[in-house]
């Protein structure tokens, strides 16, 4: 009696973990959930020294927020720089970012793991402060946002792949 009370309360505490963490990382929220102060722009220098506006000159902007030490995220820039590239390609009116939401990497190792993943043509960002994913409510490694030419989250996923967010982006006016 006691271990069939015992396996209960375990899994009852699991299940809790499980959901609360579920619950902390968004993990497949597609929902578009916009910060309380979405529609006013944002603003980053890029890791070459580029400013950078979020929404971009009034065109979707799909953001990626990542770390160098995340190995999930690698697939997501890879397919950032993918979606970029048929975006050039296609002529669509759409841009990329992709944000490193750890202060303490390096230019030169965000610089390697973008040509690393085939992204190096991506403007890449440091989040100092978290600035970019507070104002965007980004609590997750490996989370897509995609912005709107007036600044509204239209969508959020965990690691989509190109052809979603090049859909994403449509959808949001590219």
């Amino acid at each position: 009696m006691t271990l069939t009370r015992t396996r209960r309360a375990t899994l009852s505490v699991a299940g809790l973990l499980l959901a609360g963490s579920l619950a902390l990382t968004a993990c497949g929220n597609t929902d578009a959930t916009p910060a309380a102060d979405a529609g006013t722009p944002a603003a980053v220098t890029s890791i070459d020294g580029q400013m950078v506006s979020l929404p971009a000159s009034g065109k979707p902007t799909a953001v990626f927020f990542f770390s160098v030490g995340c190995g999930e995220c690698v697939e997501g820039v890879r397919s950032l720089g993918e979606a970029a590239t048929a975006a050039e390609k296609s002529g669509a009116g759409a841009s990329f970012l992709a944000v490193d939401m750890d202060p303490g990497e390096s230019k030169e190792t965000i610089e390697g793991f973008m040509e690393y993943v085939d992204a190096e043509h991506v403007p890449a960002a440091i989040d100092e402060g978290a600035a970019l994913s507070q104002r965007f409510d980004v609590a997750a490694l490996s989370t897509l946002i995609v912005i709107d030419g007036d600044g509204k989250v239209t969508f959020r996923a965990t690691e989509p792949d190109a052809k979603t967010i090049t859909a994403e982006l449509v959808k949001a006016g590219a």
